[in-house]
């Protein structure tokens, strides 16, 4: 039993939110474009921000950036050029096709 009264329903409705988002339920709901869904799926948003902006100076923003040049980054991490890189192990997982979906949805954010 997760518990009772106020914390216990806190507790359970984030256990629920968090199994949606393992089960990768949630990202498709909030998703509005291929895109989208692909930063979502690859974890992109965590670091970078849903729409490109990051929340902490240590990773960079993606939002406003043209689709050829982030393409071009992604395909060298992917390609392992620069080693022991994070973003390395994130882009060895896409395709050209994820790599292009992702690069056209965060060229179309808008840096704000």
């Amino acid at each position: 039993m997760i518990g009772s009264g106020r914390f216990g329903l806190i507790r359970g409705v984030c256990a629920q939110g968090l199994l949606l988002v393992f089960l990768g339920v949630a990202p498709n709901v909030w998703a509005e474009d291929e895109g989208e869904l692909m930063a979502w799926k690859y974890h992109c948003v965590t670091c970078h921000g849903q729409t490109g902006i990051s929340s902490a100076p240590r990773y960079p923003n993606l939002a406003g950036q043209t689709s050829a040049y982030l393409v071009s980054r992604l395909k060298y991490f992917r390609d392992e050029i620069e080693p022991r890189n994070q973003m390395n192990a994130q882009a060895v997982l896409l395709s050209d096709e994820e790599i292009d979906l992702l690069a056209d949805y965060f060229s179309r954010q808008v840096f704000k």
